[in-house]
């Protein structure tokens, strides 16, 4: 029975994955941001339950290879390590129960420079500087990225696979992103 109908395949999660990193980036609260990377992240980890079942992989051993290759990749292991951390409040071995290191260094709330642009009521183009909350991902590998570009590093990483796997993604429409009807 599906429980999520509108996440029926992996181009659907895709989308959503989409629409967690532009409400992400577009939160100017801290605590919405982190929401949204919380929600990002554990949309960017499922997407590899949802490529394993649209392969028909459904053994540990025929699900390893993905694993090992998945786990090579900085921002899918970050994300991975966010989702599950925050899901289960700790990281811990499987079979042990015991506490893991997280391979991801740092995940940290921080201000940035953003540049605002709207049209006033006159018709006119504003370009306002704003300072705002932002949150810096420090990968295993050591780099430090934003979260505008953990966010694209890790959705173009999945455009790929899917592509590879002959899976078309559909693009969305602004409103779909924005939860506003334009």
């Amino acid at each position: 029975m599906m429980l999520t109908p509108s996440l029926a395949s992996p181009a659907a999660l895709y989308r959503k994955l989409e629409r967690e990193s532009y409400r992400a980036f577009h939160s100017r609260l801290a605590i919405h941001k982190a929401d949204h990377l919380f929600n990002f992240c554990v949309t960017a980890h499922a997407m590899r339950d949802y490529i394993l079942e649209y392969l028909g992989k459904s053994k540990d051993d025929e699900k390893q290879p993905f694993h090992e290759l998945w786990n090579k990749i900085p921002s899918l292991v970050a994300a991975q390590e966010i989702a599950n951390s925050s899901k289960h409040f700790a990281l811990r071995i499987r079979k042990t129960g015991s506490l893991k290191v997280a391979k991801t260094r740092a995940v940290r709330v921080r201000k940035s420079k953003f540049i605002d642009i709207y049209v006033n009521r006159e018709g006119e183009l504003k370009v306002v500087s704003v300072e705002a909350p932002d949150v810096s991902v420090k990968l295993s590998d050591g780099k430090v990225v934003m979260l505008h570009q953990f966010t694209c590093e890790v959705m173009e990483y999945w455009r790929k696979q899917l592509s590879q796997y002959g899976i078309k993604i559909r693009r969305q429409p602004l409103s779909q992103l924005t939860e506003k009807s334009v």
